[in-house]
């Protein structure tokens, strides 16, 4: 199982396509078809078997080997600090599937990642303040 720290990563799904934005970095990353699928269970609490089940249930032609790319998905979003491992069963665990609509074919589930307008999000005075909220911004680091 795995765990989104939402004070950190906010997502939206858009037409079977996860646009997921890390507040921190200013990255913006999108997740379509069978990597919404799988993000959308990351999201639910889902463990690995339930994430299974859900990407069986929302795609044809699954191959074999789609646990392995599965996996690999998860890693990359890991890696990019979307998520973190977790061994504990979520209290807000949702068990329900967040699949609906029709069945989609299947594809190698890929994280794409994207940084050009992360200036831009960053410069958003709500990353420039203090507890006091804005306009006080925090002492520059000198």
């Amino acid at each position: 199982m795995w765990v989104v720290d939402s004070n950190k990563v906010m997502s939206e799904l858009l037409d079977g396509e996860a646009v997921i934005v890390d507040l921190a970095t200013g990255r913006y990353h999108a997740a379509v078809g069978v990597a919404a699928t799988v993000w959308e269970g990351i999201l639910c609490g889902h463990s690995l078997e339930l994430i299974m089940n859900d990407v069986q249930r929302a795609h044809t032609g699954v191959p074999e080997n789609a646990e392995h790319h599965v996996k690999g998905f998860i890693v990359s979003v890991v890696d990019a600090g979307l998520a973190m491992p977790s061994t504990e069963v979520l209290s807000t665990s949702d068990t329900r599937s967040p699949i609906t609509g029709e069945p989609t074919a299947w594809s190698v589930p890929v994280l794409e990642s994207h940084d050009d307008l992360a200036d831009l999000m960053l410069i958003d005075p709500v990353h420039d303040v203090t507890e006091q909220g804005w306009p006080h911004t925090p002492p520059q680091d000198q």
